[in-house]
Formats: structure tokens, sequence, C-alpha cells
């Protein structure tokens, strides 16, 4: 793999996919810096993983934000590698009484939290001939009926990620733009299906070796594993193909007692 010497900032850092990541292009020669929003976990992580830098921070807090830029641009000059993967994902029946504050969890946390980070530390990373990898999701091709929020947050990550880089394009920016677009991932703690016995699952060490071939090979989106195929279920009988998946989904979170309707 020849991924290597960069300066690397991931955010959601220290579980799942952020973290799989972080070792892996730790271990590939990079300097690489995760966030976090649980303190004493960061500080556990870093502990057990010297090679890691880190720095508390909540993707959907502003004076975080600000707190954040501050420290990469005085600790990490040369950040040319922002990784946007802090997320959550929820099933919920919409037909419940939800809190406004709930139903928004995901939507501050895996899109405004994507485009603020991505947007405070764009001035450094195109003077640094940088890339943003911004991770959105199988379920952004097509809806699947049980999380309608992670649905719609992952579905406006790819739109922002393609308009970044058309802009950049445009404007002639020195700055790469790639959307890895996993399935759900197993040895992750996203969800509770991602378990290694489902088949559309994906193992994270796959997911990093599709991810860096991507990379290496100048890839602008990363379908990786089952997200090939949720990407031309998308395209193809859209509206079947929702159909088919929200009942199987929707069936699995929210079961129906026998002979109900």
């Amino acid at each position: 793999m020849t991924f290597t010497g960069h300066t690397i900032l991931i955010t959601g850092g220290t579980s799942g996919i952020g973290f799989g990541f972080a070792k892996r292009f730790a271990s590939l020669g990079n300097r690489v810096i995760i966030t976090a929003r649980n303190e004493s976990r960061l500080n556990k992580i870093l502990a057990e993983n010297p090679e890691l830098s880190g720095f508390v921070s909540d993707v959907t807090t502003l004076e975080h934000l600000s707190a954040l830029t501050e420290y990469i641009q005085d600790k990490f000059p040369q950040l040319d590698v922002l990784m946007n993967s802090a997320g959550i994902m929820r099933a919920y029946d919409l037909f419940a009484q939800l809190p406004l504050s709930v139903l928004t969890e995901e939507i501050n946390t895996n899109l405004t939290g994507t485009i603020a980070v991505t947007q405070a530390l764009l001035p450094l990373l195109t003077d640094n001939y940088g890339t943003v990898i911004n991770v959105s999701s199988g379920l952004s091709n097509l809806a699947d009926g049980a999380h309608p929020i992670y649905n719609l947050t992952k579905a406006g990550v790819h739109f922002y990620s393609d308009a970044l880089r058309e802009q950049a394009k445009y404007f002639g920016k020195n700055l790469r733009v790639v959307e890895l677009v996993p399935p759900l991932v197993a040895e992750t703690n996203l969800e509770e299906h991602a378990s290694t016995e489902n088949p559309t699952n994906m193992k994270l060490s796959d997911l990093i070796d599709e991810t860096l071939l991507g990379l290496e090979n100048g890839a602008e989106r990363i379908d990786a594993g089952f997200a090939k195929t949720l990407h031309q279920m998308g395209k193809v009988n859209s509206e079947e193909n929702t159909n088919k998946l929200s009942t199987q989904m929707l069936g699995n979170y929210f079961p129906k007692e026998k002979g109900e309707r």
C-alpha cells in the first residue's frame, strides 16, 4: 500500500470504522489524529495506541469545532487528509411520540457535523493539496424504512460530497473529495444488526483494504461490499426495491404480533 506519509484527522476515531482506519493508517506510516466526544474513552485509546494523537471534540458543538480548528492549525499545520467518520444510526417508529431533539440527533452528527468540520478545515486542506474522505452509507442510495433519519443524513453527505468535489474542480482548488460508501460493517457498534453472520455485512478489515485500493487508484466514490448492490438497486426499479428492503428491515426492527396486519 502506498497511502503513506500523510497527516490525517479522523472524526469519531475511537470506535468502529474510524478507529479501524486510524490504526491501519498509522501502521502505514501516516500521522493520525483522532477526535471523540468521550474524553475517558479517548484517553484510554491513546494510552493503548501511543502512535495516535487525539483531541476531545463534539462535531455538533461550535465551541468544540473552533477549538479543534485552532488545535490542528497550531499542532498539525501539515494536515492533508480529513476523514469524516463520526456517525450514529437509529431505528425509529415515526408514528411514536418522539421529541425533536431525538429526531435531529443524527442530522446534527452525521450531516451537519460532516459539513462543519470540512468547512472549518478547507483552507488548510487546500493549502496542503489535501483530501476529504466523507463516510456515507449504502443506505444513502436506497431507503430501508427502519432508519429514516439516518437515510436522509447519508444521502445529504453524498450530495454534499458531490457538490464539494465539483466546486473544487470548477474553482481550481487543490482538493480531492472521496465518498466512502460502506454497507453495514461487522465489528462495529454502530448498529445492533451489524453481525458477522449476515452475508450482506462486511468485515472491517475488508472495508479498509477496499478503501485503500480505491484511494490508490484515484477513485472519487468507493462503493464497498454490498453497497455496490444497494447502489444498483437505487438506480433500477428503486420504488420496488425500496418497498422490498423496507418490508424486510421494518419486520426485523418492529416485528408485528402474530395475526397483526
